[in-house]
């Protein structure tokens, strides 16, 4: 059956009420009024319309159609759950994408003042990376995003959740404890991507801007933050890492 999160539940609760009112009709009426009687001497009395037949074939087809609008509501709700994944991912570096990575921050956030966990956010942006779809093309630029995804990835710990932002720009989610200080995880990305893409023509580097979750901030206040600190960045003669 499908999560409960694809139903639409004043519908389902309105389908079930009417449900539930049209056989409480139905059993009223059979109260009333013996109808498998009446339909049994109908039949003795018109044989030639096979209705003794008709009835155990009503049965079956209801029961048919039982199973097969479960399979069917089964069968949509996977559906719904695969598109809702695959809009959560980005089609290029296969890294969850910008949806994704508000879902994560909002919940958060949310959840940080009660379970006291405070975290980062680091946005990460490759510097130049302008000059790569001009001079080689978007094909190469494509291929530059993934080698940059992979090295990114590949420089976090476990926890940290990586998402591609926007075309060159990725954001990274980490909770903060004394193994994984903000400054240090900027600096290794850094060096990870510094000479690894195309260093025999543009190498390029990154820029990052960080910062660290305050009690009482919401999505917002951080991502305006991180902004500011790798507008900070970029302004400082890029390759650099600013936090605010």
């Amino acid at each position: 059956m499908p999560h409960n999160q694809y139903l639409h539940k004043p519908t389902v609760i309105k389908d079930l009420l009417f449900i539930t009112v049209v056989n409480l009709l139905m059993y009223i009426i059979f109260l009333n009024y013996d109808v498998l009687e009446t339909i049994y001497d109908f039949s003795r009395k018109h044989e030639y319309f096979e209705l003794d037949e008709m009835i155990p074939l009503g049965v079956t087809v209801a029961l048919s159609l039982l199973v097969f609008s479960y399979r069917r509501i089964s069968e949509l709700g996977l559906m719904a759950q695969t598109l809702e994944q695959l809009s959560l991912v980005d089609p290029l570096t296969h890294l969850p994408n910008r949806r994704a990575g508000q879902i994560k921050l909002l919940s958060w956030c949310k959840n940080k003042d009660k379970a006291h966990k405070a975290f980062s956010v680091f946005q990460i942006d490759l510097d130049d990376f302008k000059a790569v779809n001009e001079l080689y093309g978007e094909t190469v630029g494509d291929e530059v995003l993934i080698l940059a995804a992979q090295i990114i990835a590949s420089s976090l710990p476990e926890q940290a959740f990586l998402y591609r932002w926007l075309d060159d720009n990725f954001i990274v989610i980490l909770p903060i404890s004394t193994n994984t200080l903000p400054f240090e995880i900027a600096n290794k990305i850094q060096q990870n991507i510094r000479g690894k893409i195309m260093p025999s023509t543009l190498s390029l580097t990154c820029s990052i801007g960080f910062s660290m979750s305050q009690k009482g901030q919401n999505s917002e206040d951080i991502l305006h933050e991180v902004e500011n600190a790798l507008m900070q960045a970029k302004h400082s003669g890029k390759n650099n890492i600013k936090a605010v």
